[in-house]
């Protein structure tokens, strides 16, 4: 059994002050928090905290964590890398673990990589407006102790949906549509889903985005297996007239074996008869080379007891279209079934292994895979490479992978 945990901000987005609101709501030592908090003003010239405190309140009747942050500023805008090194040297200080260092630091570089991209700047020469002051280094270093309290660090995490809400924004630069251009490039390229809508308002910042996006791998559409233990609520400030400004952090156990990654999958299905087998093939080869995940032929019998031939694709999203688009055209069919699924994915990875097969030496690639404990479960040498090796030494390609195999354990165990 595992620790895991999972950050769900699909109703009320997600920012600094909730995701920290909720892991503090969820049992992290406020104490340690505060203190780390007030501690952040003596790397940050030109900031003067007030005050800082966790507060219990009721959000549309929901109740829960609520911080209360007010400071002091002379400086209106700095350098992204001033803020950087300011948040290093506080992470230093406060002798935080690597991981939550870590895990500060990235989430600040890429609020910095995101500005350097939409404003053509260089990464040295970025400016921060609304996120140069003191209250981003508080949302880090609060949120970093708080996961470290939590013995977070290193156990999977995911993320539900992302909801961006709606409207326009007006800030610094003027005005523009919501999600502002941070956002969009925070999650750009990364396997997240945002949700509009819920409210004509930002619902998620760039610095719940950038620490979101540090933590997890994506976001899923299901909550994964756990069982729930502690839940934390954390509140935004803001006062939506239909839903409630409430970030939500559930952490369990898990009975899964094995830490995995988790992803979304399309399953897209079609019969398909009046075929020949060389059609089939043709079918199968287009939709692998197009981006298919996977491919099943299946042989059956439907009405009229005519043959039949079940295909099945697994798809990610981005690929979908062009999929189907290849099933109608190229298969006859007049209709495709689509299943949104959950796929848990072992960690896996590929390394070149030097083999001595009848004297003679070969490397070969072969593809690991470790539980979560990062003990190896399976190996599996790449088959092309022995038919090569088959191939050159003159023996049968079974005999082949029962050496390969035999060398294999010898060096990876």
């Amino acid at each position: 059994m595992g620790t895991i945990a999972i950050i769900d901000s699909q109703i009320a987005g997600i920012s600094g002050d909730m995701l920290l609101s909720c892991l503090v709501d969820a049992g992290a030592n406020k104490t340690k928090v505060i203190n780390a908090i007030f501690a952040s003003q003596d790397f940050l010239k030109g900031s003067k905290i007030i005050s800082a405190s966790f507060i219990k309140t009721k959000v549309h009747h929901f109740s829960a964590t609520r911080f209360r942050f007010r400071y002091k500023k002379e400086v209106l805008e700095r350098k992204g890398m001033e803020i950087y090194r300011s948040l290093a040297s506080c992470c230093n200080f406060l002798d935080l673990e690597q991981r939550a260092k870590t895990f500060a630091l990235q989430s600040l570089k890429t609020i910095i990589e995101a500005e350097s991209i939409i404003h053509g700047d260089d990464l040295s020469n970025v400016q921060l407006h609304e996120s140069s002051q003191i209250d981003l280094l508080v949302d880090l270093i609060g949120c970093a102790i708080a996961l470290q309290d939590l013995r977070l660090f290193g156990c999977p995490i995911f993320s539900t949906k992302v909801a961006i809400g709606g409207g326009i924004l007006k800030f610094s630069h003027g005005v523009m549509p919501n999600p502002g251009s941070a956002i969009l490039q925070i999650f750009k390229n990364k396997s997240f889903t945002l949700v509009g809508g819920q409210a004509e308002d930002e619902m998620t910042t760039p610095t719940g985005a950038a620490m979101l996006v540090n933590l997890t791998a994506g976001s899923t559409d299901y909550y994964p297996h756990l069982m729930p233990e502690k839940i934390g609520y954390g509140a935004g400030n803001k006062n939506f007239k239909n839903v409630p400004n409430i970030t939500r952090v559930v952490i369990g156990k898990t009975s899964l074996t094995y830490q995995v990654n988790m992803d979304t999958v399309y399953v897209i299905e079609t019969n398909i008869d009046d075929v020949s087998g060389e059609i089939i093939g043709n079918l199968i080869g287009l939709l692998t080379a197009a981006g298919a995940k996977d491919t099943i032929a299946i042989p059956g019998i439907t009405k009229k007891n005519r043959p039949t031939y079940l295909i099945k694709v697994i798809s990610d999203q981005a690929e979908m279209n062009n999929i189907l688009q290849i099933l109608f055209s190229e298969s006859g069919t007049i209709g495709a079934r689509v299943q949104e699924a959950q796929r848990y994915i072992l960690p896996r990875v590929i390394v070149t292994v030097p083999v001595n097969i009848n004297d003679c030496h070969f490397n070969i690639r072969v593809k690991i895979t470790k539980d979560f404990r990062g003990k190896i479960i399976n190996t599996k040498p790449e088959f092309e490479d022995i038919k090569m090796i088959a191939s050159q030494v003159g023996i049968p390609v079974k005999k082949t992978m029962e050496l390969t195999m035999a060398e294999v354990i010898k060096s990876v165990g």
